[in-house]
């Protein structure tokens, strides 16, 4: 799955999901909390989002959610993960303690102060915890690898010795027993939703695992909790908007703030590009060569891409530029429980769409697709 967005040669490290998670938590406060464009972060401002995983991908949950006002409590099992994240600046706290976590959040909200909290917890537990007590999140969620359920999640009981050692001598178990905590945590998501929560599923297969484990009677239940997709981001599909990148090939980052700038002046009529570059600017660390993630739509990629071309010409910048896309883009993937759930003509499963959009992107002239 990381393969498809973390290619070598379009590597631009944590931001390429950071964007699509700041685009998501958006279009959250737009749909759910009243928030008219531009107003997301006052819509948010306040609230919190309960969510799992600080890997690779789940590392950009807080930082997003701070770029927009939303405080956020993370459960993460791997210590290291958390510690590495706080170091690099996206968390504002790690504790192993349930109580310590909510009372640190509950006084940063009371004194208007948006707080990132790492808890070392196994998720199933704590969303369970959660519900239990009455507590409820403005926002549930999870971006584990739940789709692995062997490697990328691990089981309430386990700890992180013991599940190394036996999902390879007794994969199986490890397998069922994941599921099992699995279904646990949608079962306290589902309760959440019941006390007034919105939840959803961020292209995970959370819910596939969970009815893997309760059986197909449970499926309309379970997927009471929305795709991401479905729910939040097909608008902004529907428009071509989605995540374009660009690379400085020098390595320079002045070309990169010559290319940010770009960005900010070439499109006047959506001002939501210039609020995200000053954000990224701010809070998006270098990883790799100098780079951006930002969501362009149709006919605004081009001619972000004739510009640059122009700025190389002139000497403005001092290489070529790269451009390219992440799989989660309009047109870029196929799968019936994220980029294509639900879809109204029922090709959800079986859309040739990726294959076409590369065939066009070739004839028009692109040096390199990947399919």
């Amino acid at each position: 799955w990381g393969g498809l967005t973390a290619g070598a040669w379009q590597y631009i490290g944590r931001q390429g999901v950071l964007a699509g998670t700041y685009e998501l938590f958006g279009a959250i406060a737009r749909t759910d909390f009243g928030a008219a464009p531009g107003e997301e972060a006052g819509a948010l401002a306040g609230r919190w989002v309960l969510t799992a995983g600080l890997g690779g991908m789940g590392s950009s949950q807080p930082i997003s959610a701070r770029m927009l006002g939303l405080s956020s409590l993370t459960a993460e099992v791997d210590a290291a993960k958390a510690e590495r994240l706080l170091a690099a600046g996206g968390l504002d706290l790690v504790t192993d303690a349930l109580d310590q976590a909510l009372a640190t959040l509950d006084a940063a909200r009371s004194g208007g102060r948006t707080i990132a909290v790492g808890l070392i917890a196994n998720a199933a537990d704590v969303f369970a915890e959660v519900a239990r007590r009455g507590i409820v999140p403005d926002i549930v969620t999870d971006q584990t690898a739940a789709h692995d359920a062997r490697y990328g999640y691990l089981p309430s009981g386990y700890d992180l010795a013991a599940w190394r050692e036996l999902r390879e001598t007794d994969p199986s178990r490890v397998e069922r027993d994941a599921r099992a905590s699995i279904a646990a945590q949608v079962g306290a998501m589902l309760a959440l939703v019941e006390a007034g929560a919105v939840a959803f599923e961020n292209g995970n297969n959370l819910r596939v695992q969970a009815i893997e484990h309760f059986g197909e009677a449970a499926a309309a239940d379970v997927n009471r909790i929305p795709g991401f997709m479905e729910a939040y981001l097909r608008p902004l599909f529907a428009r071509g908007i989605g995540p374009f990148r660009w690379v400085a090939l020098s390595g320079s980052t002045d070309d990169q703030d010559v290319l940010d700038d770009l960005a900010v002046r070439l499109f006047p009529g959506r001002p939501e590009i210039a609020r995200w570059i000053g954000l990224a600017r701010e809070h998006v660390p270098q990883q790799g060569l100098p780079a951006r993630s930002c969501w362009l739509g149709h006919g605004e990629r081009s001619a972000f891409a004739v510009a640059t071309n122009e700025l190389v010409a002139d000497g403005s910048l001092s290489a070529p530029v790269l451009f390219s896309r992440d799989h989660l883009d309009s047109a870029a993937m196929t799968h019936p429980r994220i980029g294509t759930e639900g879809m109204r003509d029922g090709s959800d499963g079986v859309s040739d769409f990726p294959l076409l959009d590369g065939l066009l992107l070739a004839a028009t002239g692109a040096d390199l697709v990947a399919i």
